[in-house]
């Protein structure tokens, strides 16, 4: 039978004499308040205890009320033993009872604090020798003493919790464990760990409450240092009618370790704790324990295990990280072209997705001897490489070129990994040894001025010396074309009309135009109204949403569709993506616009409709900044989705004008002259002849 001590021993076992010194102050008197005695009775004489309060709830059959005061009185006196039989109290004894006592505990058993404390006033403004049971009064100052601890805590008030904590130790008892843990958190919060375990322990050692036991040491695993969590273990109750079951916590514990090993190779798991997390795999449909071993399996040699975890998270919806842990394993296993594949269909989901996709695509552009890659898988790396503008893969890209035979390309690969990170020594190397292969000397010449004192290898290269590490000399794989970057354009200036093409209205849906207009004639002025969407249900948020894109407010549209997408069903959450994708292409932010295209499944309409946007936009702004290689990309990517209109066409045409590439332009100024647009069209043909005839000259 666990042992239940007084409040005050109770203080002390908590909050220590330290503690109590630092929130009372030097000097300072014990806490007021009912004392009990540490001696029994003489004559083995029962204590004087006010029972008024137990004899009150006896009456009114309020069982709940009758156990916790017997638990409340035994704490603060624990010699005292209760009536054994509780009829006894009901009809208590010959006296009569007093009308205006039952009132005062009326009010108090509803919890009208304020109206008990008016109606002892008021009894006292009438009879100055009456007195209010010294039960009452206690109960009185603990129900308010409780209210300003909990107002403290929950408001972060920590050091008041503990200094309310000290002046009322009669809070400190198993009939107050909510009161308890809120000690143990604001010990906790002021940096006294030790102080919280004490607490904690005291409940466990007294407090009987089987689901109240374990919600301690639930409590204790956010707040306690792993091991103290562990010591606390040994108070499990494994006897009795109600046994505790600490199973769960043993369980987290052992999570967490694996979970720590699983991010570090060099700890080791135990069995058990291994054992542990798949039992919780086995037991639970959550993806969290999956990914924790994923990742252990993957971090620690065995890939392929780690990829039927991955799997399973997935089917888990472990979203994002799963499908990265499992195109990382997919690469372990040297399965890159079904990793490049798989990664590219989440790529845009989280920023890592992004990174691994473009590893991965590096390793399999690097392979010895070169793959054989169909032209759309590298048609689909090279507009990530380039929106990304990721170094390491438009290396990789230079390299796959050059050892297929495609030199102009990997020349124009290396020029733009040095681009992106001038003081890369292999895309240097790489584009000297392409600009010697194509015999120009003038770019050869500058690349080797750069970079002779700081490679050996291409000082080697420019003193006519075999280099001693240079990239592989494989067999020729079949040709795949990796058109991506600029070829040189006429050495003397010409200046041509360039085409202004207006950035085009995001063409929605005719329903979505409804949902506007039915969005703003329900919210009418409150929609123009700055307000946090957060606690909105998810159609009040996707309301709100679409109101704010009918009167251009899109960034403030875009925090309105992120709760739809938080609290809304299947549909808003559709909806709000949709919403969501559109509110950031009309601030043309579109690598923005097409991360939130993929928080819900769109119809293949919609898929169509925002990403030719996305393209769009991204070939305009390339096409701004006179990134022309990246112009075209953009607009092949987008020319694939949807047919390319005329305004379009013209930046084609103007972007192959300026790589140099006048047989593609003037195709294109063709094209578009036979639809009409003749002026335009003749603008472009007439800068062609002019740049190829003084090329001639």
């Amino acid at each position: 039978m666990r042992l239940v001590g007084s409040a005050i021993t109770t203080a002390i076992l908590i909050l220590g004499f330290a503690a109590i010194a630092q929130q009372t102050g030097p000097g300072a008197q014990p806490p007021a308040g009912p004392q009990p005695s540490e001696s029994p009775p003489v004559n083995g004489s029962q204590p004087q205890v006010d029972e008024s309060a137990l004899r009150y709830f006896a009456s009114q059959g309020d069982t709940r009320r009758v156990n916790a005061e017997i638990a409340r009185l035994r704490a603060l006196y624990p010699n005292w033993t209760p009536p054994s039989d509780l009829s006894q109290l009901s009809a208590g004894g010959n006296a009569a009872p007093d009308p205006i006592i039952e009132r005062l505990w009326n009010l108090y058993r509803e919890d009208r604090i304020a109206e008990v404390r008016a109606a002892i006033a008021e009894r006292q403004a009438a009879d100055s020798n009456w007195k209010p049971p010294e039960e009452l009064v206690t109960a009185l100052e603990t129900v308010e003493a409780r209210r300003r601890l909990v107002n403290a805590s929950d408001s972060g008030q920590w050091q008041t919790v503990l200094s309310v904590a000290t002046e009322s130790p009669g809070l400190l008892t198993c009939t107050n464990v909510d009161v308890l843990w809120r000690v143990a958190e604001a010990f906790a919060r002021t940096d006294q760990p030790t102080r919280t375990r004490d607490v904690y322990t005291y409940l466990l050692m007294n407090c009987a409450n089987p689901a109240e036991r374990l919600a301690t040491l639930q409590k204790a695993l956010t707040l306690l240092p792993e091991q103290q969590v562990t010591d606390l273990l040994q108070f499990e109750g494994r006897t009795g009618e109600t046994p505790d079951d600490f199973g769960s916590i043993r369980d987290e514990l052992a999570r967490r370790r694996v979970e720590r090993a699983s991010l570090d190779s060099k700890m080791t798991a135990s069995a058990e704790d291994l054992a542990a997390v798949e039992r919780l795999i086995r037991n639970t449909n959550e993806a969290g324990p999956v990914l924790v071993l994923g990742w252990y399996n993957y971090h620690h040699g065995n890939p392929a295990r780690a990829l039927e975890l991955f799997k399973t998270a997935l089917d888990r919806n472990g979203a994002a990280k799963a499908a990265e842990g499992y195109a990382m394993s997919l690469r372990a296993l040297e399965r890159l072209a079904e990793a490049e594949a798989f990664a590219y269909e989440w790529r845009e989901r989280a920023p890592e997705n992004m990174k691994i996709y473009l590893d991965i695509a590096t390793a399999l552009l690097s392979q010895d001897p070169p793959p054989r890659l169909d032209a759309q898988v590298v048609g689909r790396i090279v507009p990530a490489v380039t929106a990304q503008r990721f170094p390491d893969a438009a290396q990789a890209l230079g390299w796959y070129s050059y050892n297929t035979e495609q030199i102009r390309t990997a020349r124009d690969w290396f020029r733009t990994a040095l681009g992106w990170k001038p003081e890369d020594e292999p895309s240097a190397y790489g584009l000297a040894l392409s600009t010697q292969r194509l015999n120009e000397r003038a770019a050869f010449n500058a690349v080797v001025a750069r970079w002779r004192n700081r490679s050996e290898r291409i000082a080697d290269l420019a003193d006519g010396t075999n280099a001693r590490s240079g990239q592989r000399s494989a067999p020729v794989q079949p040709r795949v074309e990796v058109d991506a970057t600029p070829r040189p354009a006429v050495s003397r200036q010409v200046t041509v009309e360039r085409v202004e093409v207006e950035q085009p209205l995001v063409r929605t849906e005719e329903g979505v135009r409804v949902r506007q207009t039915q969005a703003r004639s329900v919210l009418g002025r409150s929609c123009a109204m700055t307000r946090n969407p957060a606690g909105l249900s998810g159609d009040a948020a996707l309301t709100r949403g679409w109101c704010l894109m009918e009167i251009n407010r899109p960034l403030e549209a875009v925090a309105a569709f992120d709760q739809a997408i938080a609290t809304g069903s299947s549909r808003s959450r559709e909806e709000a993506a949709y919403g969501k994708s559109l509110a950031y292409l009309r601030k043309n932010l579109t690598s923005e616009a097409a991360v939130a295209a993929a928080e819900a499944p769109q119809t293949r309409s919609r898929q169509v409709e925002l990403g030719a946007s996305i393209l769009t936009q991204r070939a305009l702004a390339a096409y701004r900044d006179k990134r022309y290689v990246e112009t075209l990309l953009a607009l092949s990517e987008r020319a694939r989705l949807v047919p390319e209109q005329n305004d379009l066409l013209l930046i084609r045409g103007w972007s192959y004008f300026n790589l140099g590439r006048y047989k593609d332009a003037e195709q294109v100024f063709r094209a578009v002259q036979r639809t009409g647009h003749s002026e335009e069209a003749s603008v472009g043909l007439n800068a062609i002849r002019e740049a190829t005839d003084q090329v001639a000259q």
